[in-house]
C-alpha cells in the first residue's frame, strides 16, 4: 500500500507518472488490511472496484492516444499490471467472503 501511495504522490508532482498501478496497489493493501473484517472488506471492494475500472479505462485511453510509442507501451503495461492485480484481488476477496 505504501508503494501505491508514494506513486500517487509522485504523480501529483510529475504529471507523466502512470497512476493505474498505484490505485491497484492501494486497493490491494486496503483489502489485505480489511481481510479479517468482512463488512469492511465489502466496503473496500465497493469503493475500489469502480475506481479500479475507471483507472484502467483511462490508462488504456491514454495509451491509445499517446504520441510516443514508448509512452504508450508504459501506459499499457501499467494498465495490464493493474488489471492483473485487481482480478487477483477480486478472486481472493470472493474466496474470503465465501469462507465466512
Amino acid at each position: 500500500m505504501l508503494a501505491g501511495v508514494l506513486i500517487a504522490i509522485a504523480a501529483q508532482l510529475w504529471p507523466g507518472v502512470p497512476m493505474c498501478g498505484a490505485i491497484a496497489l492501494i486497493a490491494w493493501g486496503t483489502s489485505l488490511a480489511m481481510a479479517a473484517r468482512p463488512p469492511l472488506l465489502v466496503a473496500a471492494a465497493v469503493v475500489y472496484a469502480p475506481l479500479g475500472v475507471l483507472a484502467v479505462v483511462a490508462q488504456v485511453d491514454l495509451a491509445m492516444r499517446a504520441d510516443s510509442l514508448a509512452w504508450a507501451a508504459l501506459a499499457g503495461l501499467d494498465a495490464a499490471m493493474a488489471i492483473t492485480l485487481l482480478a487477483s484481488l477480486a478472486r481472493q476477496t470472493g474466496e474470503l467472503l465465501a469462507g465466512e
